[in-house]
């Protein structure tokens, strides 16, 4: 185990994510482990652990936790707070975490207006007004699409929800550099089992149109980047 830089901590991140809504469970967390044990994401990588996320915060290893990926990857199935012996609401808790890591990652455009830095809140909309990206708002992240992807016997990481969320955020970069967008195939097994009928081949190519578009994808540049 490394060890800890106490010098490094700061005591009042725990304080700053209580104070938001949906935030205040974290103090009341005892690190039992029960969320993790239900997490679905655990099971696409052992790193993404809730328990592990929190008891971090509560240390104050405030870069530790901004810097994590499970922020943008833990789903709306709220089973951990069904489990939760102190009805902590995890999802809450990784919504209010990453805001605080948003805030850390602004920068001034050219008119000088603080902007959201590697993000374009309307990217979203610009894949709902074609055709084939206009159920991009019906999606509400509940992993079916990924669980019934056959990629992702290539490869674990392979996901299409993680996609969609990060369109959702406005992530555009990571969004392009994703592999799945370019190696997304047209079974439609994820439209047949989705429970809101998005069609997740029809999206990745809405993506991918958007990103030619824009020049993304050149000769020799590496999408993985």
């Amino acid at each position: 185990m490394d060890s800890i830089d106490t010098k490094k901590l700061d005591v009042n991140f725990k304080y700053e994510i209580a104070e938001q809504e949906g935030g205040e469970g974290i103090l009341n967390c005892f690190a039992c482990g029960s969320c993790t044990t239900r997490c679905p994401e655990m099971d696409v990588d052992d790193h993404w652990n809730a328990r592990t996320i929190i008891r971090k915060a509560l240390l104050g290893l405030r870069e530790e936790v901004l810097s994590s990926e499970f922020l943008w990857v833990c789903s709306s199935h709220y089973r951990c707070l069904d489990k939760c012996p102190q009805e902590v609401n995890v999802k809450g808790l990784m919504n209010q975490i990453r805001n605080e890591r948003l805030k850390d990652e602004k920068e001034e455009d050219e008119c000088g207006d603080e902007i959201k830095k590697g993000m374009d809140p309307s990217f979203k909309y610009e894949l709902a007004e074609g055709e084939s990206g206009k159920e991009i708002y019906n999606c509400f992240s509940c992993g079916t699409c990924t669980a019934g992807c056959p990629e992702r016997d290539l490869d674990s990481l392979y996901s299409p929800r993680k996609v969609i969320k990060t369109s959702l955020l406005g992530m555009k970069d990571k969004v392009y550099a994703n592999k799945f967008v370019e190696i997304c195939s047209t079974h439609f097994r994820c439209f047949e089992q989705c429970p809101q009928g998005v069609e997740i081949p029809k999206l990745m190519f809405a993506i991918r149109e958007i990103a030619i578009d824009e020049g993304y994808f050149k000769e020799g540049h590496d999408v993985c980047e």
